[in-house]
């Protein structure tokens, strides 16, 4: 069985106070992007994975109860808050579902990761409330638009990021302003003033260098540009797919991608 997973980009990303369970509220627009891993599965005995020694997919498999001999071609950078781990656990899930109810699949997701329902969903754009796990969908957001990843050469723990971010202080304004922004965009400007990352502030003090990426990635002719997720992964909006791909040979390391 052959399984596509994608990456996402957090267009933008608004950090509340910590929740009850441990979690931060956050206010989010996932997008899925044309940068995937591909996944093989074969019926096995006992797990085994080959190829980027993946826990969540094992998890997933756990949880599941089920065993595969698991190959990933990894083609998502790691820890760079593209998602990846999560889109491979997810299409694990959603291939090996059977009869499961969808309520069920989805609390396993949730225990997996805050982005796993993202991926489980299958939404190509999706508004992401909660810890970023309560979404609503977003048929009528612009998909013309190009993207530039910009990976770093190493990641950077989700947890150490957090730890060292500052919570938004008018977190209710603008969540409220996340929402009402996600649902009206319809052009590619929109997009890019959607563009922001309050954990940002906190990644460049952890990776000062990578403010010098943002810098190239503007400069470049970006109509945004941002840290995707908790990094350190920095993205920029273009006006097109060809846009993108003129950027990506002005910006060394980067790939030119776009919306799925």
């Amino acid at each position: 069985m052959n399984l596509t997973a994608p990456a996402k980009i957090n267009l933008c990303l608004r950090v509340g106070p910590v929740r009850g369970d441990g979690f931060h509220r956050i206010a989010t627009v996932f997008a899925a992007i044309q940068v995937h891993d591909q996944i093989t599965l074969e019926d096995a005995a006992e797990t085994s994975i080959d190829g980027f020694p993946d826990t969540l997919v094992t998890r997933a498999l756990d949880a599941l109860g089920e065993a595969r001999m698991v190959t990933i071609d990894k083609r998502i950078p790691v820890a760079a808050g593209l998602g990846g781990g999560s889109s491979d656990a997810a299409a694990v899930l959603r291939a090996l579902r059977g009869r499961r109810p969808v309520n069920d699949l989805y609390a396993i997701a949730r225990s997996l990761g805050s982005d796993v329902p993202f991926f489980l969903s299958g939404l190509e754009v999706a508004l992401g409330t909660g810890r970023g796990d309560m979404l609503q969908p977003l048929p009528q957001f612009p998909r013309d638009y190009g993207v530039l990843l910009v990976p770093a050469a190493e990641g950077l723990s989700t947890a150490d990021v957090y730890a060292a971010a500052e919570p938004n202080e008018i977190y209710e304004a603008v969540r409220g302003e996340v929402i009402r922004s996600a649902n009206a965009a319809r052009t590619v400007q929109h997009v890019a003033a959607l563009v922001g990352n309050d954990l940002e502030p906190a990644v460049l003090r952890l990776r000062p260098e990578l403010a010098d990426t943002l810098a190239a990635v503007r400069e470049a002719g970006a109509l945004a540009a941002a840290v995707s997720g908790s990094g350190p992964t920095v993205f920029g909006i273009f006006p097109d797919a060809a846009a993108a791909r003129t950027a990506s040979e002005m910006v060394e390391g980067s790939i030119a991608t776009g919306p799925v």
